[in-house]
This record gives structure tokens, sequence and C-alpha cells, in this order.
């Protein structure tokens, strides 16, 4: 989320913790995994948490597999998909699990919480001092924990940790295809869509 169209926050939607039949294509069942200060690295309600935001702009980038078509694939249809995709669907679906599991549970053992207001305060800091390439924290916490969890599903190319610590928000609104630098990079068929504005308000 953001306003002027700069985006200054971001999170990664994953599964919640329903285990009922259904539940991994169950819409109500998404959550939105972010790193927060107050909380923490936190896992909430999809819905929930867009009608919390008070940012200006909001939009969900939707993600794309290798062999997916989103334009033939509706309401969760997967008749159409190969095996090898509905495969490569459900090691994502349990990377996206295990990633959120540990997360969240090192979030309380380390009192990531007290943290992280510090962390975002630095990284902007270094940024904007150009220093942040002789410090090990990253530029922004909140694009660190998603660029990481794409990392650990397989759809973004495995970075050495201080490039992963140097990705930005707005890096996720640029094609790694065309841009090298300042983008994120997706491994081979992995691609970002269209984003889906969830809010825009105008500043007056």
């Amino acid at each position: 989320g953001g306003g002027g169209g700069n985006y200054e926050h971001c999170g990664i939607v994953v599964p919640g913790e329903s285990t009922a039949p259904g539940a991994q294509h169950d819409p109500n069942n998404l959550c939105l995994l972010e790193a927060t200060s107050g909380s923490g690295v936190t896992c909430r309600p999809l819905l929930t948490r867009l009608e919390m935001s008070r940012s200006r702009s909001v939009i969900l980038l939707p993600l794309s597999c290798p062999g997916e078509d989103r334009d033939h694939i509706d309401n969760g249809d997967e008749v159409l998909l190969s095996d090898k995709t509905k495969f490569l669907k459900q090691q994502t679906y349990k990377g996206l699990v295990d990633f959120r599991d540990k997360w969240l549970k090192d979030s309380e053992l380390q009192n990531y919480k007290y943290q992280h207001s510090y962390l975002s305060m630095m990284g902007s800091i270094m940024y904007l001092t150009n220093l942040y390439p002789t410090f090990p924290i990253p530029i922004s916490p909140s694009a660190w924990l998603v660029v990481s969890a794409l990392q650990e599903c397989g759809a973004a190319e495995k970075l050495n940790e201080r490039k992963s610590q140097e990705t930005k928000v707005e890096d996720f609104t640029r094609d790694g295809r065309f841009y090298e630098k300042n983008s994120v990079r997706l491994r081979p068929g992995w691609k970002f869509l269209n984003p889906l504005v969830m809010r825009e308000t105008s500043v007056s």
C-alpha cells in the first residue's frame, strides 16, 4: 500500500490455517503475511486486512506459475492444468505454508515486533545516504519478507542474502525480464500479472 504512486509496504498472500476439506481452494482461507510494527510478523485474513488498511492506494499483484493460463481458468477450476503444473502449484502451496509457520514462530521467539520500526528507519536512512551496501540490514523489511517467501516457495530466483535485503517495495511492480536492476527476478515461466487495483484515492 501507499500513496501518490509510491508503495511503502507490502505483504504476501498465503494459505490460511484452516485444514477443512477444500480449504486450499477457498478464497476465504487466504491470509496476508506481513512484517509490521507493534505486532511483528502477522498473518491475518486477506479481506479483513484490506478493510483495515489506511493506505490511499492498495493493489494486489497476482502471480502465475509455469503452465498456468489465468485467462482460461475461472473460479479456481484446475481441470485444464497439466499434471506437472498441478504438482508445481501443490509444491508452491506447501512452501508458502512452511514459510508462514516458520516466520510466525521466529517472529514471536525473537520479539520482532520491537525491531520492525527500528529496522525500517535504519533501512530508509541507509538507502537515502547510499550506505546500504555496507550494512547487513534490509532496506525494506516488508519487501525482504515477501521476496524471501517467493524464493522459498520456488517462484523467485535464489539470491544471496545481501541482494534479497536490497529489495524495495516498488521493485515488485517492475518486470524482471526487462529491468536487470530494481526488480524482482522470477524463475523461468513465473510471471506477475497485471495488478488489481483494490483502492485508489487521489490526493486533494
